[in-house]
């Protein structure tokens, strides 16, 4: 294992010294110039690269078909985001949908989530290649959308991802939601902006209602990516006719990377620890853990000084001069909501209640991921860093308007939360969510259809068999009546005749009378 890594290790320093010398031919370079921050090809490679080290750093049992599955994967995963052309786009997240499911498949015994995430996701390929050959950019939004998790397909991230190993389920989510809604980006489609608001509206309310309600912390976690996707969405579509949207949504996508990665870190730790993946209050808020989750938490929420607040306010900024009102005021309150129900209720049921496990703590001997996202989160977000222009940054987004506006609503929502705090107690353990519909619903009433078909098939062939019979048994004795008529002798039949037609004659001379 510890090969491995090494490997890994040696891999990442040779990409990060080769990447930044190589002339990379694609058109894709934006910079923030209010941020004095270079948005290149490269420096999105290097991001992806790195977090998906940090996410496997503390990996104890990994083998070398997992090893080989998260190559396969990062590889991919990057090819398609570098790519100019949309062929080559579709094939690279066709191998990633074949080594996404090697991860799945080799983290659990079922393999039925595997093979439901390879059937969606090659759906999406065909999708893609349908909108490809028919030039229809529709076709080829939809398949991104399905991609980014958007509802009601959005089951396929917490179905998949949970069934695969604790370091799988954080490299996975690391990748295909993410890259996915960057291609949509980099290759300038035009999005219908209601549309792509109320989609990631749905998306992000899906998300806030079942992570009130699991309790299962993977899952979880699944229900908070797919959240943050849907504000990602809801943000894309209103600042679809803005010039830097391509370049705002990147940089919060590469700043997402991080804490969403110190927060799956921080749960496997716990999980790994207590040996249960439920909520039990077994850990302690002032321990190594707690510190960095709560880290994690306030960058996520905006919290001044960290990654997120420099993101996020100059999403909200950029958001403030295009349309679509209500989605705007959406956009904040959802915010708010997923600090909610996952920040919060993810610190409470966690680090604060009554710790329910009876087993001691197992020691944690692996800290340097977590020390080292950790600092990201609060060095990014850092004003005084050398890769912002300090000006600008204080005239944007380190405002005392803006720092104030933020504290005050983060105040507010963890005070309400308190008296609240009840409404997001974790009560069930879901198997199936919307994917109810899909997974058990739809083939129940395919069945049902089936059954009644054969019912009508078999009802048929039995009448056409009566039917059939009646008139085979009415043909036979019409032809048994004929025979024994003309068996009889031919004087018989002659007299007969003969009478037969007298008697007509008899009757038609009377009328003729």
């Amino acid at each position: 294992m510890q090969l491995y890594k090494s490997s890994l290790l040696l891999l990442l320093i040779i990409l990060v010294v080769i990447v930044p010398t190589l002339s990379i031919n694609i058109t894709v370079n934006w910079s923030l110039p209010i941020l004095n921050f270079d948005l290149s090809l490269r420096v999105i490679l290097i991001s992806f690269l790195s977090a998906a080290f940090l996410s496997v750093l503390s990996a104890k049992n990994l083998s070398f078909v997992e090893m080989l599955s998260f190559t396969a994967y990062t590889v991919s995963s990057l090819c398609a985001i570098s790519s100019q052309q949309m062929i080559l786009v579709v094939i690279f997240c066709e191998l990633m949908t074949i080594s996404a499911f090697f991860i799945i498949s080799t983290g659990c015994k079922d393999s039925g989530p595997a093979i439901r995430y390879t059937c969606i996701h090659f759906f999406v390929g065909v999708l893609l290649m349908v909108g490809l050959a028919a030039h229809n950019p529709d076709l080829i939004i939809i398949g991104l959308l399905i991609n980014c998790t958007c509802f009601p397909l959005s089951f396929w991230v917490v179905d998949a991802y949970p069934a695969a190993s604790l370091h799988g389920t954080c490299y996975l989510a690391l990748f295909t939601t993410k890259v996915s809604f960057l291609i949509m980006f980099l290759h300038a489609y035009n999005l219908h902006a209601e549309i792509l608001a109320f989609l990631g509206s749905i998306t992000a309310i899906y998300a806030i209602i079942f992570a009130s309600l699991e309790q299962n912390i993977r899952r979880f976690l699944c229900y908070n990516v797919v959240g943050q996707l849907g504000l990602l969405i809801i943000a894309g579509g209103l600042l679809s006719s803005s010039k830097e949207a391509a370049s705002v949504l990147t940089l919060h996508v590469l700043f997402s990377l991080v804490y969403q990665s110190l927060l799956f870190i921080v749960s496997n730790s716990i999980i790994s620890r207590t040996k249960t993946a439920s909520f039990n209050g077994a850990g302690k808020l002032m321990s190594f853990e707690g510190i960095c989750a709560i880290i994690a938490i306030l960058t996520m929420a905006t919290f001044p000084g960290t990654a997120g607040f420099v993101s996020k306010s100059y999403i909200a900024t950029e958001i403030n001069g295009s349309g679509l009102e209500v989605y705007k005021s959406l956009y904040k309150i959802l915010g708010l909501l997923l600090y909610l129900s996952v920040g919060l209720k993810f610190l409470y049921y966690m680090f604060v209640v009554k710790n329910k496990s009876t087993q001691p703590l197992a020691e944690e001997k692996n800290k340097l991921p977590m020390i080292i996202l950790a600092f990201m989160c609060v060095a990014i977000g850092n004003p005084y860093l050398f890769i912002y222009n300090k000006s600008s940054i204080f005239n944007l987004v380190y405002t005392t308007k803006n720092i104030w506006s933020q504290f005050s609503l983060m105040l507010f929502a963890t005070l309400l939360f308190i008296p609240l705090r009840k409404l997001f107690v974790p009560r069930i353990n879901f198997k199936m969510d919307v994917d109810w519909i899909f997974i058990a619903f739809m083939p129940y009433i395919i069945s049902l259809f089936c059954k009644l078909i054969l019912k009508i098939r078999k009802i048929s062939v039995d009448t056409l068999q009566n039917l059939t019979s009646l008139f085979i048994n009415l043909y036979f004795n019409s032809t048994t009546k004929l025979k024994e008529v003309i068996s009889y002798s031919s004087v018989s039949f002659v007299s007969a005749s003969s009478l037969f037609l007298m008697s007509i004659l008899l009757v038609l001379l009377c009328l003729n009378l």
